[in-house]
């Protein structure tokens, strides 16, 4: 059975992104190592000034070293089957903008750099690490690290100084393994992400699609972004970089943002200018920068864009429904991302989300071939039918039901259609210049301002045609581009 054209399209532009967005969203979880699992529940977290307290509880979410130094307590839950002699070796897994000194039950058991209260004495430590806990100090039930921290070399507009999420958390316990850095199953959509955005790149150079250059922008960014962020799994940089890359990614994502609505305005028929998108772009990527955190702003800024870019596809009368409909569909899949956890959107989310986005980037422009007009006019009038060269015509005066045609030699010609019919038949250099002139371009010679908002037009053969100001604008451009 033949499948309709429509639903091709559909399936082609709009379903088949959505299944491959969805593929990018149960990547992280399908590849990501037993080992990175959770071994051990998180009962409590505490924090102090002195390694002697007074200890206060504290959200992980929003942890901050007051003065860039500070103990923290935690307290998990080990399993019995996990403390057994027989079971894996347990490691303490940190993430973050901080260096740790950690000691596991009383003892001291490795270190995150070289934490200090002092600026000149901590060693910044990677942003990732793993401390190995020896079987002998790990028992079932409650156990507690004591962990000295110090983050003097940290950008204070992030909101923790532990990073992470609900599937991977900054400070937990799992299996121990050699490898420090975060796995590469976790940053997958980032990553295979990346692999689509250079194959989109590709497509819109060569392709003729709309708006290319606009597009290109949105790919680049998102290039940059992706790359900033798949970096951390290859490579468990000093804390001190943190900020560098986080900016990168912010910055580009901004880029991405202010450059969205003005993709779909234009691939409307809205004109909005370039001085405006690098103007708005500056001044988005100035505060991502100067005031934080650069994820939130970003993220603002994003449901700033994408609702602008909604609505101007939804009112837009220069595409059809069914354009109008891939639009949307791509759009709405960056809602539906936005709306979910906020800590996993920079990180996985916003990859597969950009998917249906790329599809509509790379859908080329549908161009219908319009028949060329000719250079001359069949006239009908009061029985006699005459071949006049377009070019002999000067303008067309509307008539009632019939319309007067002048000519280069003064000649007036009555013809029975009206000048709707005539501007369909006459060449591309015919433009209305009033609501009952239709004007030669190739005979303009000058455009006069009477005063009062009255203009009129100056042609050749000391011809005149009245210019009404709806579309003064509109002919000067006409006008500029011959």
């Amino acid at each position: 059975m033949q499948i309709p054209v429509i639903d091709r399209h559909l399936a082609g532009w709009v379903i088949a992104p959505y299944l491959i967005a969805a593929l990018l969203l149960t990547l992280p979880q399908l590849l990501q190592p037993a080992g990175s699992q959770h071994r051990a529940d998180l009962i409590s977290v505490a924090m102090a000034s002195e390694r002697s307290g007074p200890w206060q509880a504290v959200e992980l979410g929003s942890l901050q070293l007051p003065a860039d130094h500070g103990w923290l307590r935690a307290v998990f839950t080990v399993p019995v089957a996990s403390a057994a002699d027989h079971a894996p070796p347990l490691g303490l897994y940190l993430s973050g903008t901080f260096s740790a000194r950690v000691l596991w039950n009383g003892q001291e058991t490795g270190f995150k750099g070289l934490p200090s209260v002092r600026p000149e004495g901590e060693t910044a430590g990677p942003i990732d690490a793993i401390i190995h806990l020896p079987a002998d100090t790990v028992r079932p039930g409650n156990n507690t690290a004591l962990l000295e921290l110090s983050s003097h070399y940290r950008q204070h507009s992030l909101n923790s100084i532990i990073h992470g999420s609900e599937t991977l958390p900054g400070l937990r316990l799992a299996s121990y393994s050699s490898e420090i850095r975060r796995p590469i199953g976790y940053y997958a959509a980032p990553l295979l992400g990346f692999t689509l955005l250079v194959i989109a790149t590709f497509v819109i150079v060569s392709a003729n699609v709309p708006e290319r250059r606009l597009a290109l922008v949105m790919t680049s960014a998102l290039l940059v972004a992706a790359g900033a962020e798949v970096f951390r799994a290859f490579y468990a940089y000093p804390y001190l970089w943190h900020m560098l890359r986080l900016g990168m990614v912010a910055s580009a994502l901004m880029v991405f943002a202010c450059t969205l609505p003005f993709y779909i305005g234009r691939r409307n028929g809205f004109r909005l200018p370039t001085a405006g998108l690098l103007a708005i772009t500056a001044a988005g990527v100035t505060t991502t920068l100067w005031f934080g955190p650069p994820q939130d702003i970003v993220h603002s800024a994003l449901w700033a864009s994408v609702t602008v870019s909604l609505f101007l596809a939804w009112r837009s009368t220069h595409v059809s429904n069914k354009n109008r409909v891939f639009q949307v569909s791509a759009l709405g899949c960056l809602v539906l991302s936005l709306m979910l956890d906020r800590d996993l959107f920079f990180d996985q989310y916003l990859y597969a989300a950009t998917v249906p986005l790329l599809a509509l980037l790379c859908r080329p422009m549908s161009i219908a071939i319009q028949p060329r007009k000719p250079d001359q006019l069949t006239v009908s009038s009061a029985g006699r039918t005459r071949v006049l060269d377009c070019k002999d015509i000067l303008t067309v005066q509307g008539a009632g039901n019939y319309s007067e045609i002048r000519l280069a030699s003064a000649e007036t010609i009555l013809d029975d259609r009206s000048l709707k019919d005539l501007l369909d038949l006459l060449p591309a250099n015919f433009t209305r210049a009033h609501r009952s002139h239709l004007v030669n371009l190739d005979a303009v010679q000058e455009l006069r301002s009477l005063g009062g908002g009255k203009y009129e037009l100056v042609l050749t053969h000391q011809q005149r045609c009245p210019l009404s100001r709806t579309h003064v604008k509109t002919l000067r451009e006409s006008l500029g581009h011959r």
